[in-house]
């Protein structure tokens, strides 16, 4: 019986199937699907960023940007100190043996710790990206992807160059007049060197300015006293009154900027006459701002201090030197810096006393007492903050902010700048059609938000550095949207990382800013296939793509918190709203729906 069932059921399923196949192929013919592309309304309103929790951001800005239409921004960098070895003895002994001597060692003598020397180095954010490893960071590569490019165009292959020790950007290394693909004796005196492209300097780098770095006698607590110290305290981009206890003045005048490999090379030992040791490289360090301190604070405040209990840790350190604050000033020209204060250091060089037996313990006739040197290292770090003093917006800005209607023209800026709350599916009269849209039945197969930039109006007020890439996040969750953390690409430049998701700007061939689009295919599916809640979203500047953390703002009436991406950007740009003039509709801020149907 059950062998029988069996056999009707296979019977069943396989003349179901057959039918099936049969009619499917007359329903799906070439036609009967359609696919198109629709411009769904976009509802802007213009936001303000008010002042934002600024210590614990990942890199910090010093100088000042300036512009027709966001105005002047000036920033400097209070910090707290950190040294390099707690409760340190200088020299080659301990503070008591100095004071005490030790009967069973005669090199046991007051070392009499002179600082000859103090530096403040800062280096710059270098970018030595070489993606196809020939030795030619990209920037300067004739063709990053290409192991076998010829850069300076001398007939030698930039890898090839790299082997035999000649300059892949120089066509005669020596200088000699003769190229190096026929110089049989080419010597390049900056061999083991490296080019670096500084992209951490807005404006122009060959400004004059003055940097003043003052000694902070205000304590920054890590602790909130108002909150019973149970949370982190929060420091604020306008708490200029720290700056009122800046005191004792370390550096004042001018500085310049040198952008170049730092080579520091050997002294030369008198004693070796067949070898003059000067023309040894020491060390190679990479670009960096190099300020001389003054010597009698640190000899007072830290050499002198060997056995102190205000250098004994962390705590008693913060104390009793309690930070620095770094301005800068008197500008030629505008210039902004954005600096990596995780690896700069104060370096404190001394001279101290050393009594040297010339290796003959028995007789004491010929012992000397002679100098020697050595460095002791102060690091930056600890709480951290970036102060802001920022300047007028124009009018069309602030009108904005009380525009009862959909923007013409939006206006975005990082730092304490300007944002966009956007609302989709709703046209210019704050009618919404998403349930509309959803009753189509539409199959979503791309969704875009298109940002074009307002280039006429940037060109009326003189020009801007605009942002390289745009960030779109949800208002009410406080998140990225789902295409975020879908999109894994990622590689060393910005530029390769979540180019999906995108959101970078895009250029014409005159390398003028065109538009920015954001594909956010998975969050608009979301909405309308699984009925999601279209929540407002936050369009915003973006300097890195990998920070999706936010920061809390002082005054949080319209805004609780930006992206930290968005603050320590300080670059801004004017783009077309959803309602601008006729002439630029085509242009209007939309988003741009790639859909099938059905055709009936």
């Amino acid at each position: 019986m059950y062998r029988h069932l069996l056999i009707i059921i296979l019977f069943i399923f396989y003349s179901c199937t057959k039918d099936y196949n049969s009619i499917g192929t007359d329903i799906l013919k070439s036609d009967t699907f359609n696919t198109s592309v629709e411009h769904i309304p976009v509802y802007a309103t213009q936001k303000l960023i008010s002042p934002f929790k600024s210590n614990g951001l990942s890199s910090y800005q010093l100088g000042q940007i300036n512009d027709n239409i966001f105005g002047k921004s000036e920033s400097s960098f209070v910090t707290q100190l950190r040294l390099s070895q707690y409760d340190p003895f200088f020299g080659l002994w301990d503070s008591d043996k100095e004071k005490n001597g030790d009967t069973n060692n005669i090199k046991v003598i007051q070392e009499n710790e002179n600082v000859t020397k103090v530096v403040l180095e800062i280096p710059f954010y270098n970018n030595t990206i070489d993606s196809d490893g020939d030795g030619v960071i990209d920037l300067y590569d004739v063709d990053s992807n290409d192991i076998n490019s010829d850069s300076d165009g001398d007939g030698v292959s930039d890898i090839q160059e790299r082997a035999n020790g000649t300059n892949p950007l120089n066509p005669d290394t020596d200088g000699d007049g003769i190229n190096d693909n026929l110089d049989t004796e080419s010597i390049n005196p900056d061999e083991g060197s490296t080019v670096y492209d500084i992209d951490s300097l807005i404006g122009n780098i060959d400004a004059t300015f003055k940097i003043k770095i003052q000694e902070l006698d205000y304590y920054l607590r890590d602790y909130d006293p108002n909150n019973n110290f149970e949370t982190f305290q929060k420091y604020y981009s306008d708490d200029h009154f720290i700056k009122d206890f800046a005191n004792k003045i370390l550096y004042d005048d001018f500085i310049e900027l040198d952008t170049s490999e730092i080579t520091i090379y050997e002294e030369d030992d008198p004693d070796t006459d067949e070898v003059d040791e000067s023309t040894q490289v020491k060390e190679r360090l990479s670009p960096r701002i190099i300020i001389p301190l003054d010597i009698p604070f640190f000899q007072s405040k830290i050499i002198d201090k060997e056995g102190s209990i205000d250098i004994s840790n962390q705590d008693n350190f913060n104390l009793y030197i309690k930070g620095l604050l770094l301005s800068a000033y008197d500008f030629s020209d505008d210039l902004l810096m954005i600096l990596d204060y995780d690896n700069a250091r104060i370096k404190i060089t001394y001279e101290y006393d050393v009594y040297n037996d010339n290796n003959t313990t028995d007789d004491t006739s010929d012992d000397i007492i002679e100098k020697a040197e050595k460095d002791f290292e102060i690091l930056l770090a600890g709480n951290q903050i970036n102060l802001i003093k920022k300047g007028n917006f124009i009018q069309p800005i602030l009108d904005n902010i009380i525009l009862s209607e959909n923007l013409k023209t939006g206006y975005l800026k990082g730092g304490q700048g300007a944002i966009l709350e956007l609302d989709l599916f709703t046209e210019n009269n704050g009618v919404n059609i998403l349930d509309e849209i959803r009753s189509k039945g539409w199959l979503i197969n791309e969704a875009n938000l298109t940002v074009y930039i307002d280039q006429k109006s940037i060109r009326s007020y003189g020009g801007l550095v605009e942002p390289s890439r745009l960030y779109l996040y949800d208002m009410e969750t406080q998140t990225p949207l789902i295409d975020y953390f879908v999109d894994n690409t990622t590689g060393q430049k910005e530029s390769d990382k979540k180019i999906n998701h995108d959101g970078l700007i895009q250029y014409d061939s005159d390398k003028e800013g065109v538009k920015y689009k954001i594909r956010i295919s998975e969050h608009i599916k979301n909405i309308i296939r699984n009925d999601s809640i279209s929540n407002k979203l936050g369009l915003v500047v973006s300097s890195s793509i990998d920070n999706s953390q936010n920061l809390e703002l002082r005054d949080n009436i319209d805004l609780n918190v930006i992206p930290i991406t968005s603050a320590i950007n300080p670059l801004g740009t004017i783009i077309y709203g959803p309602n601008p003039d006729q002439e630029n509709y085509d242009k209007r801020l939309r988003l741009e729906l790639y859909y099938t149907e059905i055709n009936n």
